[in-house]
């Protein structure tokens, strides 16, 4: 008896051991989008955080897969600029550190306008810059238009209210079945 609630006791250690560093991990303060999705339409643009701004710029037909020209902007000065498909990435280092990593999702084109989703998207804290506030949502500052562009925000907050759950409900399955198994030997 007092074998198994040792092992009982261990596991459950263990189980918080894991869902403690996941949940710190989730919690890093040098991500500043994590994974949420946002859309544009032809010259609109999108704010983030440290004065970065994307700008899908136009919109190419062909045969081999329909392309997006975005513009990656700071402060108002083009720092990079690419033409990339559906299921490729944007990758912006700035300083041998990783900024921005985004993922063209899907791509509508329209006679005379087109519609890209972007997802995931992920900025990370640019060192070089100061920290931003982290209270404000960058994206619905509204795009080149004016509109307000009402995608997934930055700091959906369906994305932080679920940050530790896979590791809450790992602990909670395998404290289920340590119990059953202990049960199950009796």
């Amino acid at each position: 008896m007092f074998e198994k609630i040792v092992v009982i006791l261990v596991f459950i250690l263990v189980s918080l051991t894991c869902f403690s560093i996941s949940a710190s991990a989730l919690e890093n303060d040098d991500v500043l989008v994590n994974g949420s999705g946002m859309y544009l339409t032809t010259g609109d643009s999108w704010s983030f955080y440290q004065g970065y701004e994307l700008v899908f710029k136009g919109l190419s037909l062909s045969k081999d897969g329909d392309k997006v020209w975005i513009e990656l902007l700071l402060n108002g000065e083009s720092v990079d600029d690419t033409i990339i498909r559906e299921g490729e990435h944007f990758v912006y280092i700035r300083n041998s550190k990783e900024i921005f990593n985004i993922t063209t999702d899907t791509i509508y084109s329209g006679p005379d306008t087109g519609l890209v989703t972007f997802k995931p998207v992920y900025q990370y804290l640019d060192p070089t810059l100061q920290k931003p506030d982290m209270t404000q949502d960058p994206g619905s500052v509204g795009n080149s238009n004016g509109s307000v562009n009402t995608s997934d925000s930055p700091n959906d907050d369906e994305t932080e209210n679920t940050a530790g759950f896979g590791a809450a409900l790992f602990f909670l399955c395998m404290s289920a079945a340590a119990i059953f198994k202990v049960r199950q030997k009796r």
